[in-house]
């Protein structure tokens, strides 16, 4: 936890040197910072780290449990023409996600007491997930008129704390192939197969994003943005678990400071 910690403060402070350095470059030429207009905004955002695809595997759904999804931004768009502008910023993004589902023949790997298994299961899983991202966005926007405004591009982010965990339980593994040792798992600590894979997730996050933003008022306005990752949550070597996206949809509000 000690480590996390410091690796988080360290990057903060990698963010705002960065931050510092970009402002002190932009404060030299007065006529793009009087172009520029600033926004402020807070969104919720539902959806999660999933599959592309409803596998075979996925029988159906127990539960799903959307956390704490919040989105807190300073963004800036940089006018070209009447229509057209530069969209950009910087977005600190909270994610977490608790699914319960029902699978068969699902490829896994799980530790239950002090044994190491992995096999293919049948029966339940439950994840569950967080994350703290800081994001870059760039968009290209376009002005329909002063109240409306259509925005799509990229997105990188880097984790600043990732965690992806949970268990397999009320089932049977057949331990390496379909018709290995059938292991039963209970629904205790103890007797389920539980998994850790936080060491296995990438730090960088990448995809693609759109969104629409309505000014209803000369200060205050409306925002909607989905957010689809290209990149899968693990690292390319890790196959524990099926390849997972962050796709959010995020609804909010922003106010205009310049």
């Amino acid at each position: 936890m000690v480590r996390v910690k410091n690796w988080t403060i360290e990057s903060m402070r990698y963010f705002w040197i960065i931050a510092v350095t970009v402002l002190t470059a932009l404060s030299g030429h007065s006529t793009v910072l009087d172009s520029l207009r600033f926004d402020a905004r807070l969104g919720y955002a539902l959806g999660g780290t999933l599959p592309t695809h409803m596998g075979n595997e996925i029988r159906g759904i127990n539960g799903y449990y959307p956390g704490l999804n919040f989105t807190v931004a300073a963004e800036a768009s940089y006018p070209i023409d009447k229509h057209w502008s530069i969209h950009s910023g910087l977005r600190f993004e909270l994610g977490s996600m608790d699914v319960d589902s029902r699978v068969k023949n699902y490829d896994i790997e799980v530790v239950r007491g002090e044994e190491s298994l992995k096999g293919i299961f049948n029966g339940n899983v439950r994840i569950k997930t967080t994350q703290r991202r800081l994001t870059l966005p760039i968009q290209a926007a376009y002005n329909i008129n002063q109240k409306l405004t259509l925005r799509g591009g990229m997105f990188m982010g880097w984790l600043m704390n990732r965690k992806f965990w949970g268990w397999a339980y009320d089932g049977y593994l057949r331990e390496g192939t379909p018709v290995g040792p059938k292991i039963e798992m209970g629904t205790e600590p103890g007797d389920r197969g539980d998994f850790d894979f936080d060491a296995n997730m990438r730090h960088m996050q990448w995809g693609i994003d759109a969104g629409v933003d309505w000014q209803f008022h000369r200060r205050w306005g409306a925002f909607a943005e989905l957010t689809y990752g290209l990149g899968g949550l693990f690292k390319s070597d890790f196959h524990s678990v099926q390849t997972l996206r962050p796709i959010y949809g995020t609804i909010g509000i922003l106010y205009r400071i310049k």
